[in-house]
């Protein structure tokens, strides 16, 4: 699901879950079959790699990740004519006071009425509504998003470092170098932004569990190609896909406490649809969320 910062801690909460956690699996694998039908199961595939580590990062199992690559390889697998699609959904959900929130959903499936069905079910049930689809351009744009490992730990002397050692230059210039080779590398191949995010700092303080990397933007048709730029310049792609991001921060909506109440209900229902693959929102939390 989308969403990262204060709102991985819903996720977390939730991962904890076993019914949200089978969920999570049974999404993994269906995204690698679909990844796996469109190039016939070539693991050289870039869609199909992706897909293959973000279920890895999920603990999916070996034995079921195999047979979902060889489930959308091999049509005898799997049912005739079945053919997994990726839908839309525009939509607006409670938000509190303070107005609502704008989503946008993706779902994949093979059966675009009962998700629609399902979609529009689980959207006015918490009193929102569906919106013909492209309703909510004004409010986000489509991106290329890219997950760059940056495997930088905290040197021998407290200092960030990484794993590469440079003879006469110290750990923090080390780490400087790599950022100033990955924006470059990324800038020459076509991003638009690159971030540079720590799950916490050189001595660990916010306590936070997430690993070190950089985020890149691009066009979308520039996707698989700065995707394979940062690889074959030897940057690690954790997970690459197509977002849905907020065009301006103003026009997110922060929640208030019964808005966050809905909001987390209707994540919840979203994260356990077996076709719902991603919502993306304009949300933001209220200042005291813990």
């Amino acid at each position: 699901m989308a969403g990262h910062n204060k709102w991985s801690k819903i996720k977390r909460k939730k991962a904890a879950n076993d019914k949200s956690r089978a969920a999570v699996h049974s999404k993994a694998a269906r995204a690698i079959e679909a990844a796996s039908r469109a190039c016939n199961g070539d693991l050289e595939d870039l869609h199909l790699q992706s897909a293959i580590s973000h279920a890895k990062s999920v603990q999916l199992s070996k034995e079921r990740l195999q047979n979902a690559v060889e489930r959308g390889a091999n049509p005898q697998l799997r049912g005739e004519g079945e053919e997994l699609i990726l839908r839309r959904y525009d939509g607006m959900i409670p938000g509190g006071e303070n107005g609502k929130v704008a989503v946008i959903i993706e779902a994949l499936t093979e059966n675009r009425n009962r998700t629609a069905a399902n979609v529009r079910h689980l959207v006015t049930k918490i009193g929102g509504e569906l919106l013909p689809t492209g309703s909510n351009d004004w409010i986000f744009e489509h991106v290329g998003v890219i997950t760059v490992s940056r495997e930088i730990n905290p040197g021998e002397d407290g200092d960030c470092g990484n794993d590469i050692h440079i003879t006469g230059v110290s750990q923090i210039e080390q780490v400087e170098l790599e950022e100033e080779k990955l924006l470059e590398c990324a800038l020459d191949g076509g991003a638009t932004d690159v971030e540079f995010e720590f799950g916490r700092d050189c001595n660990g303080s916010d306590g936070e569990e997430e690993p070190n990397h950089a985020i890149v933007k691009c066009e979308p048709p520039d996707l698989l190609g700065l995707v394979h730029t940062l690889k074959i310049n030897g940057f690690s792609i954790t997970q690459f896909e197509k977002q849905w991001v907020v065009k301006d921060e103003g026009s997110k909506t922060v929640l208030d406490a019964e808005g966050l109440k809905k909001f987390e209900k209707f994540f919840d229902t979203m994260e356990e649809d077996f076709d719902v693959s991603n919502v993306f929102h304009n949300a933001l939390p209220p200042e005291d969320f813990h």
